[in-house]
Formats: C-alpha cells, structure tokens, sequence
C-alpha cells in the first residue's frame, strides 16, 4: 500500500517506526483480549506517552513503550517511569515492559523487562 520496500523501509525509519509500533500493538491486543483484558494508549497534556497500558479483568495494569531498536529501548526506561508517575491508579503496574524490533532480552530493574517482539509469538508447531 506504501510502494515501500525493504530499502525504502530502512531509509525511512520514522514510518518503519510507526508500522512496528503498529504490528505490536495488534500482537498485544490478541493476548490482552484473550486474557479477558483491554488495551489503550495513554498521553497526557505535559507530553507524557504510554504506547499501550494494558489492563486485566482482576485489576491489575501494566505499561509498554515500543522502540524498533535495541538502543532506543534500553533508553526508554526513564520516560515510560515518567508517564507511569502521571498515572493515578489504585495500584502500581504489575510491570512495565519495553518491547522492541532486535533487542535482548533483560531485566531491567525496578519490575522493568525489555524483549524483543518475537517473544510474544508462537514457537511450536
């Protein structure tokens, strides 16, 4: 639908960004509703953005940031805590999570992970 390729992909990362950002949220929306959960995307007027606040029948909430690359993941901790400090909630995040295109996967502290988006799929048959 773009007339884009693989080399056009790679020298516009701001749309590849956005297209991953996009198959994540849609990977995330299965598993959330499976689990009987709800997804949405938070941004207040201070300029504080949660790519996807995902919430679960028995009340329990968690929050994503989603980077196509490894770099820009393992920065992102600090603005995701920022956004979720915004958040008046009667409970803290079950975890917060940084899910990005190539990056390792790692525990990142204070119930902080980062992995990559092919942690979420299928690995049978």
């Amino acid at each position: 639908m773009l007339g884009a390729n693989n080399q056009k992909l790679k020298e516009d990362l701001l749309t590849t960004g956005f297209l991953f950002e996009s198959a994540v949220v849609h990977d995330l929306r299965i598993m959330v509703e499976a689990l009987g959960g709800k997804i949405y995307h938070y941004r207040d007027s201070n300029g504080h953005e949660i790519d996807a606040v995902l919430t679960f029948p028995d009340g329990r909430w968690a929050a994503v940031e989603i980077k196509l690359g490894a770099k820009a993941a393992l920065n992102a901790q600090d603005s995701l805590k920022k956004a979720v400090a915004q958040i008046k909630a009667a409970q803290p995040p079950a975890f917060l999570a940084i899910i990005s295109g190539n990056g390792p996967t790692l525990t990142l502290g204070e119930n902080t992970i980062t992995f990559p988006l092919s942690s979420l799929g299928w690995h049978g048959k």
